[in-house]
């Protein structure tokens, strides 16, 4: 079988050509400036960008297209940034990688460039102001709970297939994966690649934010590691003014990121050709 198409990651084009984004290219430039190594380094960042952004969307500024594309590669972008410079790594996006079950994956965030992918990252950005494009909804826009079910099934269903082929493709080689015993949870936890999720949810309400804790934590049996930064208008008259939410621990993409940086230093150190 040919190995799929490899190269090192790339930032997202939508944001880098499109003027709806500018708002979040300014804040990867100064994020990128400062070499970060943790969220807290560029968390401020962050914010101002999706301030930036989520404004020019209410203004019609901002389209359709930057808003499905732009602001998760942003975060993405963000993410993979920060354990590049975390772990010493160079992260690859890798096109036509094979599950159990779907013949092709296109993974953005990947490591190590060559043989079995052992570190995969998925992020998403959900909530929205109200904007040209949402004339329906709510004064303050669409919850950051309405879109997760949907994102944490199909990351649910890619983390099965990908750690599934993993454990075939050990089978094949004469190694003995562990079976997973009527315990999916602790198996998928046993193989690799290791997967993690993060989340950036924009919340209108308390209520907002506990459906959104609750679904990041169904997240959690399934992957490897959540990480969820959670931020909400500070009044109803300021809908893009924003402020960090309070989220469990065990959830803070702080923590969680922190812990994808050190299992990412444990892959590298064990495959020192890959860098």
């Amino acid at each position: 079988m040919p190995a799929p198409p490899t190269r090192p990651r790339l930032t997202s084009p939508r944001v880098a050509t499109s003027p709806g984004c500018v708002p979040l290219k300014e804040a990867y430039a100064r994020a990128e400036a400062l070499q970060p190594k943790s969220w807290g380094q560029v968390e401020d960042l962050f914010l101002r960008g999706m301030e930036g952004f989520d404004q020019n969307l209410v203004a019609g500024v901002a389209d359709m297209g930057d808003l499905q594309n732009g602001k998760g590669d942003f975060f993405n972008d963000l993410l993979s940034l920060l354990l590049e410079h975390c772990a010493g790594v160079q992260l690859y996006s890798r096109g036509k990688v094979p599950g159990l079950m779907i013949p092709r994956h296109n993974l953005d965030v990947t490591f190590p460039a060559q043989g079995n992918i052992e570190f995969v990252l998925e992020a998403k950005a959900v909530g929205t102001p109200k904007h040209p494009g949402s004339p329906q909804a709510k004064p303050l826009g669409r919850p950051g709970s309405a879109d997760l079910d949907k994102r944490v099934k199909e990351i649910g269903f890619k983390t099965i297939d990908l750690k599934a082929e993993y454990a075939r493709l050990l089978a094949a080689d004469g190694m003995s994966p562990t079976s997973i015993s009527g315990d999916l949870t602790g198996w998928l936890r046993s193989v690799k690649p290791r997967s993690y999720l993060f989340v950036a949810s924009r919340v209108l309400s308390d209520q907002d934010l506990k459906q959104v804790i609750r679904k990041a934590e169904h997240a959690t049996l399934l992957c490897d590691g959540v990480g969820l930064f959670a931020f909400r208008p500070v009044s109803p008259d300021a809908p893009t003014t924003y402020e960090a939410a309070s989220v469990p621990s065990g959830l803070e993409l702080a923590r969680v990121l922190f812990r994808a940086c050190q299992e990412l230093t444990a892959i590298k150190a064990a495959r020192p050709d890959d860098v």
